[in-house]
């Protein structure tokens, strides 16, 4: 069964054209990663599934809907966002910015539940930030800020995440804890894992499935190991003959 269906995908700023006639469905329980050249529509692509942007024409199905069906707070429970960077233009300790994560679950009446608070804690401690949890987030350096991001992204317990980029200005030790924790959600509580990576030998090792966009169009999409061949690689990111490619997906020049 598909979560995410997209027919006939259009979008444009102002004049310039991002995606025209784009479809591609993402399967139930998936973990794709999502591949391409600057400027190919990565970040286009999980703004339109989340409603930040909105089409100029075709659909997008959520379980079988339309995303214009759901109101604002059922969709907030089905799917959780992390952007590639947000701006934070008031002062709230890490704990408090996680806890935004629950806000889908409470009522005014019943604001920070122990339930809530307990659910905070383990995302915080998943995410190897329990510590920062009385700092205020502004004072962060961009990588732990990151992994909070993500640990309010996980507090929301939804079906499905999308996550732009996740692992900038993160080191390769929390790289590894941080898609280890989505690999573990995506296995153990069947969470739908969209990705944007840079990384080839990471989604790699991690992804289920693979898209890789160029120009706005779908070049390839499938099983990883189908996708992520050398001669896709090359032909995607349009590297010559200077460039070796491994079968782990690092890209070396030649000497």
């Amino acid at each position: 069964m598909d979560c995410i269906n997209i027919a006939n995908l259009t979008f444009a700023y102002d004049n310039r054209l991002i995606f025209n006639d784009l479809s591609v469905s993402f399967p139930q329980c998936g973990f794709c990663s999502i591949l391409g050249p600057n400027g190919s529509g990565k970040t286009t692509l999980l703004k339109c599934i989340v409603g930040l942007l909105q089409p100029g024409g075709g659909t997008i199905r959520l379980d079988g809907r339309p995303m214009s069906e759901y109101k604002k707070m059922d969709l907030a429970r089905k799917i959780a966002y992390v952007p590639q960077y947000q701006d934070i233009v008031f002062d709230i300790t890490v704990f408090d910015y996680v806890m935004l994560g629950r806000n889908p679950y409470q009522t005014p009446w019943e604001m920070q539940r122990t339930e809530d608070k307990e659910i905070v804690e383990e995302m915080l401690q998943k995410c190897n930030v329990w510590h920062y949890r009385d700092t205020l987030l502004q004072s962060l350096s961009g990588g732990e800020r990151q992994r909070v991001m993500i640990a309010r992204a996980m507090a929301q317990q939804t079906g499905v995440m999308l996550l732009d980029e996740p692992l900038s200005n993160i080191d390769v030790t929390h790289k590894f804890e941080i898609m280890d924790i989505l690999r573990q959600m995506n296995e153990e509580r069947k969470v739908t894992v969209l990705i944007i990576l840079h990384d080839l030998p990471i989604a790699k090792a991690y992804s289920k499935q693979v898209l890789l966009l160029k120009g706005g169009d779908v070049l390839h999409f499938g099983d990883k190991d189908a996708v992520l061949t050398e001669e896709n690689i090359r032909s995607c990111f349009n590297l010559s003959e200077r460039y070796d490619v491994s079968e782990e997906g690092f890209i070396t020049k030649k000497l």
